[in-house]
């Protein structure tokens, strides 16, 4: 079914998504800061993700229960705060970035409840 195809792959993306921030943050926070080139590079990713989310809000909307439909809309909540901060921070130098990593790691801790939420609840549909 369509719907269902959507939902792996949003949720699949959402999962590399916020893999690609944590890995992004851990760096963010080993060197201090970032480079603009990097940052750019994964703000318009989550920004794709997000429009993406945004294409597909209606099919998810008639075909998901309200609790994972809720799951998604935090997801895209949290993806769009993190691209947002993504683009905070270049005060002094044009070539590197300073981000909110405080910003960050709440957005990866809602992505990591969400796609559990949505992880499990497919879980006993399928077995």
């Amino acid at each position: 079914m369509i719907s269902d195809r959507v939902r792996h792959d949003l949720l699949k993306k959402t999962i590399i998504a916020k893999v690609d921030l944590m890995a992004y943050l851990q760096l963010r926070k080993a060197k201090g800061y970032m480079s603009v080139a990097e940052s750019h590079c994964l703000r318009e990713n989550l920004f794709e993700l997000c429009k993406e989310y945004r294409r597909h809000y209606a099919l998810l909307k008639q075909t998901q229960e309200s609790s994972d439909l809720a799951a998604f809309t935090q997801s895209l909540d949290a993806l769009s705060s993190a691209a947002v901060c993504l683009m905070t921070g270049q005060h002094d130098c044009p070539l590197y970035i300073t981000v909110d990593a405080e910003k960050l790691e709440r957005a990866i801790a809602t992505l990591q409840k969400c796609t559990r939420l949505l992880t499990d609840s497919k879980k006993p549909a399928e077995a």
